[in-house]
């Protein structure tokens, strides 16, 4: 009989790492697959049981008006998981949502591992988020080299498996001709953010092509996003492009303009120039800076305690600071960061994850 695992991705990039997920464990044995996901893990065959879309909401002031769908959709998958009693419950990222998913189905799952994907960023705020986790699961896959040791003290089961970049990326062929025609614009995955940050980055492209009216900008978004960035964007030089293929245009852009976020370190894995920025509700910057430990927002800047990646944060997320950014880029050596997020083994992020989570079954 087929082991069960059920999976819960409540963003657009926990979408593709729970596919990624899936298609590795599929490759490994016969598993029976439940949960809550987006398009990319309904192609792996998972029937989500509530809209991941409802789940993909950034910012403390900007949930509170979303948290009774939030709770309901909680108990739904609460219940959900009881009536299928999975061998393993798998938690991608999200955590605000799967904590309380977590808490409530551990307690009518006593056969039922609990592994989440996807460390919290203790290095960074809430160092005791780790003790938390270390209760609620029974396993944690981290993204990051130094991560493990943030939770391996408090007695949680932890893995490096390296970052799905890689995954995203491949392993070969980074570096093509840069035509030096376009910018690659990264507006975000969120509708709240691209709301945010498109019309900044459209004054900033409008500025680049001033300079240079041939220009275009090159855009990879999902179509239910589109009609808000083509708003902005209206009357300019713009290609809309599948964010399936944007790892082509990673790799084949000369410059990037990019929400902050993982983004940033798939731009870097590539190679590709790039600035990011970033702007969110004021009230929600002021505790998020009150709560923080790290001074920067790339990660990139974060291990190395600098800003190698010229970063507009919220008073700078303006067009002249964009662009005082792009006319000032220095060009940094990006060659090291694939080998750092490589993992430990030859085998993919994702094969590494599944061999993991296949260990609980033994």
């Amino acid at each position: 009989m087929p082991k069960t695992i059920y999976i819960i991705a409540g963003e657009t990039s926990g979408d593709q790492l729970g596919a990624n997920l899936i298609a590795s464990l599929k490759s490994q044995g016969d598993f029976t697959f439940n949960g809550v996901g987006g398009d990319m893990m309904a192609e792996q065959g998972i029937e989500s049981v509530i809209p991941m879309n409802d789940l993909s909401v950034m910012g403390i002031i900007e949930v509170v008006p979303r948290l009774p769908k939030i709770i309901r959709h909680v108990h739904k998958v609460v219940d959900d998981i009881v009536d299928k009693q999975p061998d393993i419950v798998i938690t991608i990222d999200s955590p605000d949502f799967c904590k309380p998913v977590v808490k409530r189905a551990k307690k009518k799952c006593p056969n039922t591992k609990f592994i989440h994907y996807v460390a919290p960023t203790v290095w960074a705020w809430r160092s005791g988020r780790a003790k938390t986790m270390a209760k609620l699961f029974d396993g944690l896959i981290c993204l990051l080299p130094f991560e493990p040791p943030y939770f391996e003290k408090e007695g949680l089961s932890t893995r490096f498996c390296g970052h799905p970049i890689i995954d995203k990326i491949g392993i070969d062929d980074t570096q093509k001709t840069r035509q030096n025609d376009h910018v690659l614009i990264l507006p975000g995955s969120r509708k709240g953010e691209v709301k945010r940050m498109a019309p900044i980055f459209a004054q900033a492209f409008q500025k680049m092509k001033s300079m240079n009216p041939n220009l275009k900008a090159i855009i990879p978004t999902f179509p239910h996003l589109r009609p808000i960035i083509e708003e902005e964007f209206f009357g300019m030089n713009v290609t809309f492009i599948d964010p399936k293929t944007r790892n082509d245009a990673f790799k084949n852009a000369p410059f990037a303009l990019a929400t902050s976020g993982t983004v940033g370190l798939e731009l870097a894995v590539t190679q590709c120039p790039h600035v990011i920025a970033y702007k969110m509700n004021p009230i929600t910057w002021f505790l998020v800076k009150a709560m923080t430990k790290v001074k920067y927002a790339h990660l990139l800047n974060i291990m190395n305690d600098r800003e190698v990646i010229p970063e507009c944060i919220q008073n700078k997320c303006n067009a002249n600071d964009i662009m005082h950014a792009v006319l000032n880029y220095n060009y940094p050596d990006l060659s090291a960061v694939r080998d750092t997020l490589n993992g430990s083994t030859d085998q993919s992020p994702s094969d590494q994850a599944a061999d993991f989570i296949l260990s609980f079954l033994d």
